[in-house]
């Protein structure tokens, strides 16, 4: 039983937090730093469509070639508004995943360590 107890000591930190709270702790932080991503890309998008109403209110002004070069720059810019909303989405989504599965893990080795303390090594 001494290795149970000593097994304890090493999942405690110094301020005598468990592992456990400290797991349960980042995931709390990575879901919420998604949520953050979520509405950071939400600003970013309603600030870009906005942006992009003032410039496609000049576009009338714009002839001929200059009007080609214009349309071309707003299609990159189109393209390039959606890459970036992709790519926040990617991050809010690992972030989410990452969490659960990190949840999933620690709950695997709570349990896993409740066997090993509740049966004794086999040995």
């Amino acid at each position: 039983m001494r290795w149970l107890w000593f097994l304890r000591g090493i999942l405690r930190t110094k301020r005598g937090a468990t592992l456990s709270a400290l797991f349960r702790t980042e995931a709390e932080v990575m879901v919420a730093t998604a949520g953050r991503v979520d509405d950071t890309n939400n600003e970013v998008q309603g600030e870009l469509q906005r942006l992009h109403g003032v410039v496609d209110g000049v576009r009338a002004s714009w002839v001929g070639s200059a009007q080609v070069s214009f349309d071309g720059l707003m299609q990159r810019w189109n393209t390039s508004a959606q890459q970036l909303r992709e790519a926040l989405q990617a991050i809010s989504d690992n972030l989410r995943s990452n969490a659960h599965h990190f949840e999933n893990v620690e709950a695997d080795n709570a349990q896993a360590f409740a066997q090993v303390g509740g049966d004794g090594l086999a040995l």
